[in-house]
């Protein structure tokens, strides 16, 4: 339990660092470093409540970048279907199942990163907007990883990263708070995803504190290649482990 919760501590404050240098991937850093310490049906429910208020804290020191009719309504419609299927996949999918599944989200969304991803800003209408709200919850209850999605979407929208962090905060809360709720009233959050969240709380804000930090000295764009690199490596680790077990 003491080793586990220690492997916890280190994914999520690495997990916090990269979230808050380039607005997402807390959970993509850390969950791939927590799961080789922890069952996965541990690791995703108390994911979800850490990502919760790591993305709090990142909407709070960007709020001044929030644009007016940031468009969260389409996010909550496409969000609560999202969430209940993201409940009978966590149900019904074996410890290994999780693992190749969310090994080969992490590839595809490298892959996507490295080779597709060309952000500028555009009009999108509101049913992207629920389409991307339906697989963030979806991805988020079932695999704790809501956020490739919502990045996706606001990549195609386009704006400044700091804008772009200041939605992806907002955004996050709504879907996180749907994911938290759905997991709560299915009865996967339990005693141990609490103490989980609650040892690994310090550690991620201190992380988020140390990345907020840090990109502030950064230009735009800087470490993104390298994200997609080791989101590549990790993903192609946990596909590993899942097909040996």
């Amino acid at each position: 339990m003491t080793e586990g919760l220690l492997i916890a501590m280190l994914g999520w404050w690495l997990g916090g660092f990269i979230n808050n240098i380039v607005g997402f991937g807390a959970a993509l850093v850390a969950l791939p470093v927590v799961a080789l310490g922890n069952d996965m049906a541990v690791a995703v429910p108390g994911s979800a409540l850490i990502v919760l208020a790591l993305n709090v804290q990142m909407a709070w020191n960007y709020r001044q970048h929030l644009e007016g009719g940031i468009g969260v309504w389409p996010l909550v419609l496409g969000g609560l279907p999202g969430a209940l299927a993201g409940v009978l996949l966590l149900r019904h999918i074996p410890d290994a199942g999780l693992r190749l599944g969310l090994g080969g989200l992490l590839v595809a969304y490298a892959l996507w990163g490295l080779l597709c991803a060309k952000p500028r800003r555009r009009v999108l209408h509101g049913a992207w907007g629920a389409v991307a709200g339906f697989f963030s919850t979806s991805l988020g209850t079932a695999y704790g990883i809501n956020g490739p999605s919502l990045a996706i979407y606001l990549s195609f929208r386009g704006g400044t990263l700091q804008e772009t962090k200041a939605a992806l905060g907002v955004f996050f809360i709504v879907s996180g708070t749907i994911i938290v709720a759905a997991q709560t009233l299915a009865g996967v959050q339990s005693a141990e995803t609490v103490l989980q969240f609650a040892a690994s709380l310090p550690s991620v804000m201190l992380g988020g504190w140390a990345g907020i930090a840090l990109s502030r000295r950064l230009p735009d764009g800087n470490l993104h290649g390298a994200l997609f690199v080791m989101l590549l490596l990790m993903g192609a680790n946990l596909i590993r482990q899942g097909m040996s077990g």
